[in-house]
C-alpha cells in the first residue's frame, strides 16, 4: 500500500499546550529534551514557537543532538538507518533495519544458533508493517553503489557528478564542477569521499584523478562552497573506483605505488591533508588473479575481503580462495588478523562488502554479485540472507545516522513516497 506523507504540522492546540508546558521549564531543560528527540519530531516542533525554531536550527544544538546519538547507544540504534538503491537506480532508499530484525528476535540464527537455510532468507516471511522511505534522485543518471556517510549526511555519485544529501530532512546538494584553473583533464568521481574536519568544524568532499605523475586530490570545503587542489601529485595510482573508508579523521583506499607497482592502503587525513601509507597484510594471498576489497569491520577497524585465484584455464579459475583480513590496531601491520569466513551466501568473498552496519556478533554485507544483501556471524561462522520484501535487488547498502545538519544552497528532494506493505 502506498500512503501519502504522513502531515507534519502541529496543531494550534497542540502547539499552545506545548509552550503551556515550556513556559514552566528551564531552558535548559527545554534543550536536554530536545536533544533526545527523533529529527522528525524536531522537524514538526519547529512550528511551536520562534524560540523553537531558533533552536532547533541552532548549529550548537544540531551538534548537540547528532553527539546524544553517539554518546547514547539506545539513542543511536533508534537513529540509524539502512540506505540503499534498487536495480533502477533512479531513487534511495532508507528504513529501520533493526526494527526489522526486531520482529525476528526469536530466530536460530540471530541468536547464534548458526545457519537456517533450511527455512529461507531473512524477511521472506515477513509479516509486520514495512514503511520504507523514497528519496526520488534529482536526475536520472544512475546511482553509484559507493558512497560515503558523516554526521547524518550521505555523499554519493549520480552519474560523474557528486551529490550530499541528508535523507532525514529530506534535502540534498549537487556539489559545482571542478573548474579548469584545477588542471587539465576531469575530476571522474573514480575514487572519492567525504567526512568532517573537526580543526575546521567543516565537511569536505574530496575528489581524484590519476595523471601519469601519480594521484591529484581536489578539496571541496563546505564553507568556502568550491573546490581547491592539493597542490602535489602523490605516488600512487587508482586501482578501482570507490567511495573512501572514513575512519580515523581519513580516508582510506586501496591503491598501487608508481615506484614497483605494489599494493597499499592510502590515507588522505582530513585536518592536515597529508597522506600516509598504511601496509596489506604480510600474509595476503597472491594468486594469477585477485580482488582485494577495503571495508570497514563493525565501527572501528578496517578489513580486507580477498578472493584470488591460483590457477585459471581458458579465463575459467579452477582454484581460487577467500581470506577475510581485520585490523586490530590501527596503523600497525602485526595487527592484521586472518579471521575465518566460510560462506554459501556467495562463492567470491571480494563481493561481500561490508556495509557499516553490526548487531552484536553479526555485520551485514552486500554482494557486489547476486546484489542481494546477508549477514555474517563470525562467531560461529553461519551466513544467512537478508531479504527486504519487496525489493528483490538491492545495488549497495550503507548506514546513517539520522541528524539535522542542514546544507547550505539545499533543495528538496522532487518526490516521496512512503511505502507501508502489509504482508499479512
Amino acid at each position: 500500500m502506498v500512503s501519502s506523507p504522513p502531515v507534519v504540522a502541529v496543531s494550534k492546540a497542540m502547539a499552545d499546550q506545548l509552550t503551556k508546558v515550556c513556559r514552566s521549564l528551564p531552558s535548559d531543560i527545554i534543550r536536554e529534551i530536545l536533544s533526545r528527540l527523533p529529527v522528525k519530531s524536531l522537524c514538526r516542533f519547529r512550528c511551536v514557537s520562534k524560540s523553537w525554531l531558533s533552536l532547533i536550527l541552532d548549529p550548537q544544538f544540531v551538534k548537540m543532538h547528532f553527539n546524544k546519538a553517539i554518546e547514547n547507544e539506545d539513542l543511536f540504534y533508534q537513529r540509524r538507518k539502512l540506505l540503499f538503491a534498487d536495480g533502477k537506480g533512479d531513487s534511495l532508499y532508507s528504513f529501520d533495519l533493526d526494527e526489522f530484525l526486531n520482529h525476528y528476535h526469536d530466530h536460530p540464527f540471530l541468536n547464534g544458533l548458526g545457519n537456517c537455510n533450511n527455512v529461507g532468507f531473512i524477511g521472506d516471511d515477513y509479516d509486520g508493517d514495512l514503511v520504507v522511505t523514497r528519496l526520488k534522485l534529482p536526475s536520472c543518471l544512475g546511482f553509484s553503489k559507493y558512497y560515503s556517510e558523516s554526521c547524518g549526511l550521505v555523499l554519493f555519485r549520480l552519474g560523474w557528478e557528486l551529490c550530499v544529501a541528508n535523507p532525514a530532512i529530506r534535502k540534498y546538494k549537487k556539489l559545482p564542477a571542478p573548474t579548469a584553473e584545477l588542471g587539465p583533464g576531469p575530476f571522474i568521481c573514480y575514487q572519492f569521499g567525504f567526512g568532517f574536519d573537526h580543526t575546521t568544524d567543516d565537511f569536505k568532499v574530496i575528489n581524484s584523478r590519476s595523471t601519469k605523475d601519480g594521484v591529484e586530490f581536489i578539496v571541496y570545503a563546505f564553507k568556502t562552497g568550491s573546490w581547491r587542489q592539493i597542490q602535489r601529485p602523490f605516488p600512487y595510482k587508482t586501482i578501482r573506483p570507490g567511495a573512501g573508508i572514513l575512519l580515523n579523521g581519513g580516508l582510506h583506499w586501496l591503491m598501487r605505488r608508481l615506484e614497483d607497482n605494489s599494493r597499499v592502503i592510502v590515507s588522505l587525513s582530513l585536518a592536515e591533508e597529508e597522506v600516509r601509507e598504511i601496509p596489506l597484510p604480510l600474509d595476503l594471498g597472491v594468486g594469477v588473479s585477485d580482488a582485494p576489497e577495503l571495508g570497514l569491520f563493525f565501527k572501528d577497524s578496517l578489513c580486507i575481503a580477498h578472493t584470488f585465484i591460483t590457477e585459471m584455464v581458458n579465463e575459467i579459475a579452477l582454484t581460487s580462495y577467500n581470506e577475510f583480513w581485520v585490523m586490530k590496531e590501527y596503523g600497525v601491520a602485526e595487527s592484521w588478523t586472518k579471521r575465518k569466513f566460510l560462506s554459501d551466501f556467495e562463492s567470491s568473498v571480494s563481493s561481500l562488502l561490508p556495509s557499516g552496519y553490526w548487531r552484536e556478533n553479526h555485520v551485514l554485507f552486500w554482494s557486489g554479485i547476486s546484489d542481494m544483501l546477508g549477514m555474517y556471524n563470525f562467531n560461529d561462522f553461519s551466513c544467512e540472507g537478508l531479504s527486504i520484501p519487496g525489493y528483490p535487488t538491492v545495488i549497495g547498502a550503507g548506514f546513517y545516522v539520522e541528524s539535522l545538519v542542514s546544507l547550505d544552497d539545499h533543495r528538496d528532494f522532487n518526490e516521496h513516497i512512503q511505502h507501508e506493505r502489509n504482508l499479512s
